[in-house]
């Protein structure tokens, strides 16, 4: 009896020594991940057709983190605007505008959305070109017409591994 439980200890602790160097293997432990540096400039121009008495409509959101836990700060046609989400909005197109958009330092994590509708009868065109670190990552030109299915909405994510 006594030389079963001695048995049945060392078979144990061979069991939970084998366990520990099969579980503490290197190829196990994760590998730190590092995030791409954002450095964006997007430019939205929204023609002078564009008219918030037609009822037309357009909106813009755009946010940038860091893997601190911080946003950054954006530079708005000159204007330093702090925030956690920028959103422009129709009143901000009126009439046809250019708005550029600068994050005012690197960040890991973001994205941008605009898009909009048209509810009048006259059509009007949405511009934009989008930098990321100086280099042109999406560029291009929409007319937006009346009764648009579906309605116009541009999405970029700002958030790749390096």
């Amino acid at each position: 009896m006594q030389i079963m439980k001695i048995k049945s200890m060392y078979l144990m602790v061979l069991t939970l020594v084998t366990l520990a160097f099969v579980g503490c293997s290197k190829d196990d432990d994760p590998k730190p991940v590092n995030f791409k540096d954002h450095d964006i400039t997007a430019t939205i121009t929204v023609s002078k057709e564009f008219k918030k008495t037609e009822d037309d409509y357009f909106n813009l959101s755009i946010n940038g983190g860091k893997e601190n836990g911080t946003f950054v700060d954006w530079d708005i046609n000159g204007t330093k605007v702090t925030d956690d989400i920028i959103q422009l909005g129709t009143d901000d197109f009126d009439g046809g505008k250019t708005i550029v958009l600068k994050s005012l330092e690197k960040f890991q994590f973001g994205s941008l959305k605009f898009g909009g509708f048209e509810f009048g009868s006259t059509p009007y065109t949405v511009t934009w070109k989008i930098e990321d670190n100086g280099k042109v990552v999406d560029e291009g030109s929409k007319v937006i017409i009346k009764d648009a299915d579906p309605q116009f909405l541009k999405m970029v994510s700002f958030n790749e591994v390096d």
